[in-house]
């Protein structure tokens, strides 16, 4: 069976909501809600047009495309939600790698609900933005 974008979120929110949750378990938080913005984004990233060069857009990893998609479209609103996926990757990527930083309930809660309102942003976009 396979999973939706939505179905990472609940799993973040089923850590957030949990009163024994641990710093590994807000780690995990993180990683899981950013990876729900991530899938949801790659979608619409993928009835965008490439805009760099093809033989250097298929170099890039996978987040990195999505990133660029976005950043780099001519639509304004677009270009600021790939600074945000640009800025929840990085965090995620800080949960995932960096094992000396200490990770709150607190920080990874703010990271969960700003998620949250990215995914609300995406999923309207993805109900209005013309499909090639």
């Amino acid at each position: 069976m396979s999973v939706s974008a939505n179905d990472f979120l609940t799993s973040a929110e089923v850590l957030l909501n949990n009163p024994n949750s641990t710093e590994m378990d807000f780690r995990n938080l993180i990683s899981r809600s950013y990876y729900a913005a991530f899938h949801l984004s790659r979608e619409i990233a993928d009835t965008l047009p490439v805009p760099i060069e093809k033989s250097t857009y298929q170099r890039l990893g996978s987040h990195e495309k999505v990133i660029i998609t976005f950043e780099k479209n001519s639509n304004q609103h677009l270009r600021t939600l790939g600074k945000l996926i640009r800025q929840y990757r990085n965090k995620r990527a800080n949960a995932d790698y960096d094992i000396h930083l200490h990770i709150k309930r607190a920080e990874a809660a703010q990271h969960f609900y700003a998620i949250k309102g990215l995914l609300i942003k995406l999923e309207a976009l993805k109900h209005t933005e013309p499909r090639p």
